[in-house]
């Protein structure tokens, strides 16, 4: 349950700033009111679910507070696992990282933007798998909704999404060569693009992110579960 409700926010099935009960989703899904309770609140500590107490459960607006701590994890992480990957990494590292180009250039040419996505998330999982970090890819994923997001957004956005492929390209020839300081150049670039995407994409879809001042409630007590002190 919680997954599939994960996929579908981050995915932007379930929009931000959308209405949601207990008792449609377990309609939905034909299950008890019990797991989804507990979805919701491993939802809420994300942040991807905003609930106000005795009214409603809203998907969570976009934060722009949460989407610059969520990349900074990232950043961080995989700059930090190119040097293992560049040590432990071979012609079928190389052969998988290449796969995943040419699917994601499938998915960019079908505008399938989920496919899209997960080429993108493949590709760079590779890096972590590789250099036996699997740990901080788990931290990245389940700590990047917003983050996720943002990107999901990119993606329909052509000029952002065509440019990612071309990036990768340049970033497989980098570690391809074994040059570390080429690969995170390259990743530097891939990576900040950010601030000009965040620019375009509030312009284009306000209704999508937090206003200033606005405040997610996270700890919220969901009935028969004790409040966190």
């Amino acid at each position: 349950m919680y997954t599939a409700l994960r996929k579908s926010i981050i995915n932007l099935n379930l929009l931000p700033g959308t209405a949601i009960s207990e008792k449609e989703i377990s309609l939905r899904y034909k299950v008890s009111r019990t797991p989804v309770r507990e979805a919701f609140i491993h939802l809420s500590g994300e942040g991807l679910i905003e609930v106000i107490p005795q009214k409603e459960t809203l998907v969570s607006h976009i934060n722009l507070t949460r989407v610059e701590q969520e990349f900074f994890l990232r950043e961080n992480l995989e700059t930090a696992v190119l040097s293992p990957f560049i040590e432990k990494s071979g012609p079928a590292e190389f052969a998988q990282l290449g796969a995943f180009i040419e699917k994601q250039a499938q998915a960019f040419d079908h505008n399938d933007y989920i496919d899209f996505l997960t080429c993108d998330n493949g590709f760079h999982r590779i890096f972590f798998e590789t250099a036996g970090q699997e740990l901080s890819w788990q931290v990245l994923e389940s700590m990047g909704g917003h983050y996720y997001r943002v990107r999901m957004l990119s993606t329909w956005i052509n000029g952002i999404a065509k440019n990612i492929i071309s990036q990768h390209k340049s970033l497989l020839t980098a570690l391809k060569k074994k040059d570390l300081v080429k690969a995170r150049a390259m990743l530097d670039v891939h990576l900040h693009q950010l601030p000009d995407e965040m620019k375009i994409l509030h312009e284009k879809y306000p209704q999508y992110f937090a206003t200033p001042g606005q405040k997610n409630t996270f700890d919220v007590d969901f009935g028969g579960f004790p409040p966190q002190p």
